[in-house]
């Protein structure tokens, strides 16, 4: 079992005047830890002579959330951070969504034009993300006449369809979802897909790595002809990404709902990653602390389940079990703050 290469990439070069590059997330409060780790891997690849605007549009966000994300963000002198709480008026646009699993606050990219009207264009990341590139990369990218710039998701291949065109972005967004009863599995997404369709550029994949999208099959390529994302190449063609994104309900900051999430390679490849970089925010020392205590127990006991079939695993079965149980050992290593 081998990882992609560390998390490294060479800067994109620098203008000669100082540039502004806007970032949008959007996040409840319960995300303020992971929206905390990816500030932080954010800033850690943000190019010298450029300033980032870093914008948090939340529902609410506790007092505390905050003072621990400006402390996040303190360190870097050409990162400034501001939040803004989802407008009510906008918060009334997006209530027949999926409410039992989304909040409203899911759609508010599809309002970045209003909400942040003094930017020509914005980056959107997610909360779930760790970065390894400079989103200036995506900030400078070529729409080449697009309305956005998008990295594809093979797991929402089948949602995209084809609409019909209308003449303002952001009308032509909320029309669909308004006209839309039933909830989309994937909210702003599908809707972006549906509405934008033919007005997407897409980005390369290591823009948005999922470790199991972009690993292409002969059904996943079949989903993807007659879209944007056709002609571009599996993230399996490199080695590296310059995005991490976790997606699935299998978060590495959450301990898992049950014992067989941790045999699953992309929960560890996940772990593996994002656990360094949290160790290294001392404004959440708590919340880790208290989710460090809660997982090594159960990762030891699953070390030692896994140790136990071992013994009775042959050839290819033996390899596997023998390469989770090191993987798993390091990532246990890492919680107890030792090196892997």
């Amino acid at each position: 079992m081998k990882f992609p290469d560390a998390m490294t990439t060479p800067p994109v070069p620098a203008s000669p005047e100082k540039s502004r590059i806007p970032v949008m997330f959007s996040a409840t409060g319960g995300w303020g830890l992971p929206l905390g780790v990816a500030i932080h891997t954010l800033c850690l690849h943000a190019g010298s002579g450029r300033f980032y605007d870093i914008h948090i549009v939340h529902d609410g966000m506790d007092a505390r959330i905050i003072q621990g994300l400006n402390r996040v963000a303190a360190p870097f002198t050409q990162v400034s951070l501001s939040f803004l709480q989802l407008p009510e008026e906008f918060r009334q646009l997006f209530q027949n969504g999926n409410k039992d699993r989304y909040s409203p606050l899911a759609y508010a990219r599809l309002m970045a034009g209003s909400l942040f009207p003094q930017y020509g264009r914005i980056v959107y990341l997610d909360a779930d993300v760790l970065l390894a590139g400079d989103v200036a990369e995506l900030y400078f990218s070529d729409l080449r006449g697009a309305s956005v710039a998008a990295a594809g998701d093979g797991l929402a291949l089948w949602s995209i369809e084809k609409g019909t065109m209308h003449p303002h972005l952001e009308h032509r967004l909320l029309q669909w979802l308004r006209s839309r009863p039933e909830p989309f599995p994937y909210p702003d997404q599908d809707i972006l897909n549906i509405a934008l369709h033919g007005d997407i550029t897409p980005l390369p994949p290591e823009w948005n790595f999922q470790f199991l999208s972009w690993t292409w099959d002969e059904e996943k390529t079949r989903l993807l002809r007659g879209t944007e994302f056709e002609n571009v190449p599996s993230i399996s063609c490199g080695r590296s990404w310059k995005l991490l994104h976790m997606v699935g309900p299998e978060k590495p900051w959450r301990l898992p709902d049950a014992p067989g999430t941790m045999g699953q390679f992309h929960w560890i490849l996940y772990s593996f990653f994002w656990w360094p970089e949290a160790k290294k925010l001392p404004a959440f020392r708590k919340e880790l602390d208290a989710i460090s205590q809660g997982l090594a127990p159960l990762l030891r006991r699953h070390i030692r389940g896994q140790q136990w079939k071992l013994f009775f695993s042959r050839g290819h079965i033996f390899r596997k079990r023998r390469d989770k149980i090191r993987w798993l050992k390091k990532l246990l290593s890492i919680l107890d703050g030792r090196k892997p």
